[in-house]
């Protein structure tokens, strides 16, 4: 993606802001505990199982802990995230519900030990995707919707392009619940630390 796409700026965005940890907006659900060690950081800890992802008859899993908000029509979403996990499918990211209805897009541990971006679209049975490897557990990951069009980018560094992952198609709902998240399905224990997220209420114009 070129330097000068839009896509590279989304502070540049109308009325893009940080969506401080202290917005009274945000809520926590568990299971798993939400701890802010200070105001620039916020730290999900994922209990054993905790993960989302549906596919009957093979395996289901239908909680994370989640650090959320309500957010209505158009709008771009990103946020840097570090994971401390030891384990195949440790991840932290971000999760978008869309009614009943849900996407995920995550840092996640492999079988092998090494750290990629991974995608799940669930509506309701899940459609998993591997994406880019990283060089390390940490990442900045951005979903921006228009409409009923979803798409995802990531980059691995702040002077880094941002990089298309894939796009999706929503419901198209008046709004949406967007959140940061963390799971650790077959290990004891992950943790997913934050930035504050930045946030815009549009979308971005180029999104490959």
């Amino acid at each position: 993606m070129s330097s000068t796409g839009r896509a590279d700026r989304p502070t540049e965005l109308p009325g893009a802001r940080v969506l401080g940890f202290d917005d009274p907006a945000w809520s926590f659900e568990g299971p798993g505990t939400a701890t802010l060690p200070h105001p620039g950081e916020l730290r999900l800890r994922a209990p054993r199982g905790a993960d989302l992802f549906s596919m009957p008859g093979h395996y289901e899993r239908a909680g994370i802990g989640s650090w959320h908000r309500t957010v209505p029509g158009d709008h771009t979403l990103w946020a840097s995230v570090a994971v401390e996990g030891r384990a195949f499918g440790d991840a932290g990211g971000l999760v978008v519900h869309d009614g009943a209805d849900w996407f995920k897009v995550c840092v996640e541990r492999g079988r092998t030990g090494g750290w990629g971006i991974v995608t799940v679209v669930s509506r309701p049975v899940s459609d998993e995707a591997a994406g880019p490897a990283l060089a390390t557990a940490r990442a900045e990951l951005l979903i921006t919707r228009e409409g009923r069009r979803h798409a995802v980018l990531h980059r691995e560094h702040p002077d880094q392009d941002w990089r298309f992952v894939r796009t999706f198609a929503g419901s198209g709902a008046a709004q949406v619940r967007v959140g940061l998240f963390a799971q650790a399905p077959f290990s004891d224990a992950c943790t997913a630390s934050f930035a504050p997220p930045g946030f815009a209420p549009a979308a971005l114009s180029d999104r490959r």
